[in-house]
């Protein structure tokens, strides 16, 4: 079975260009420098191969931009990797997805601790007051599914479907990295643990999507350098760059990736679609 990964957004915090800034990346003309805040959409064929599951991964602030660019009418289910604003913010975006009839409840998936944040930051959606008779235009049927991350690599079942999620370290918190099939996503990290890389390592993976801040040392985020190392270790069929800030040129990092890693390896871009088979 042939699974999609489209990129809904591929930059950093600020996404790109940055307001106000007026370096040559944030003033290209190059489309693949236009980055939304980083966030996928996972398109996984069912075994019978009739239907798809999709799961969206993140709720970026510039989440309605990217279901409209991609006319996005379903999602079955969402998996948030940290509850940092960049990559949560775009939470009530989902809410045209759940509009009836019927009315659908999409399931939030995350660890205990980041569903209790996401709870208390939007008490509106979660709390007693979801509870209330609406008075507008409504809110958002969502529903926080907790991934029990007790092991340092965690097999769950999705609608089905098996993941390995697994702890990420990411300034003086944590990150949820994950892998599906032959694909693994690690965002949002400043180091990878000897475990996953073994782990990623001997699942011979089609497709790694990593990381990838900025050239300089990063005490929350991976740069250039230590991209590249984990991507040799782990040593994916493909490899992607992915929540790049403005210091980093589309084509100048596919060209030094390229050098560096061969051919398979380079950034991702806003729009792309990509692919990678199951087990």
């Amino acid at each position: 079975m042939t699974n999609k990964v489209l990129i809904l957004g591929s930059g950093t915090s600020t996404g790109i260009p940055i307001p106000g800034c007026e370096c040559q990346v944030c003033q290209s003309t190059n489309p693949k420098n236009k980055r939304l805040r980083t966030s996928i959409i996972l398109k996984i064929q069912n075994p019978s191969g009739n239907q798809e599951t999709s799961f969206l991964i993140d709720t970026t602030p510039d989440l309605r931009q990217g279901l409209l660019n991609h006319r996005i009418k379903k999602i079955d289910a969402c998996i948030i990797t940290h509850t940092h604003a960049d990559h949560l913010h775009g939470i009530d975006d989902l809410r045209p997805l759940c509009f009836g009839p019927p009315p659908k409840t999409i399931p939030i998936y995350t660890s205990q601790k980041f569903s209790e944040e996401i709870e208390s930051r939007f008490p509106y959606i979660f709390g007693e007051q979801a509870n209330k008779p609406q008075l507008g235009g409504g809110i958002p049927r969502l529903l926080t599914k907790k991934i029990k991350l007790e092991e340092k690599i965690n097999e769950v079942s999705l609608h089905g479907l098996p993941f390995d999620f697994f702890l990420l370290p990411h300034g003086h918190g944590e990150t949820i990295g994950f892998r599906q099939g032959k694909f693994a996503y690690l965002i949002d990290c400043h180091d990878i643990s000897e475990v996953v890389v073994d782990h990623l390592k001997s699942m011979s993976l089609d497709l790694l999507i990593i990381d990838c801040v900025c050239r300089a040392p990063h005490r929350t985020h991976l740069n250039t350098d230590r991209s590249f190392e984990f991507i040799k270790r782990i040593n994916p069929k493909r490899a992607g760059l992915i929540h790049m800030g403005h210091e980093l040129d589309h084509s100048d990092l596919e060209a030094e990736a390229k050098k560096t890693l061969g051919a398979e390896v380079g950034p991702v871009f806003d729009n792309q679609t990509l692919t990678y088979r199951n087990e």
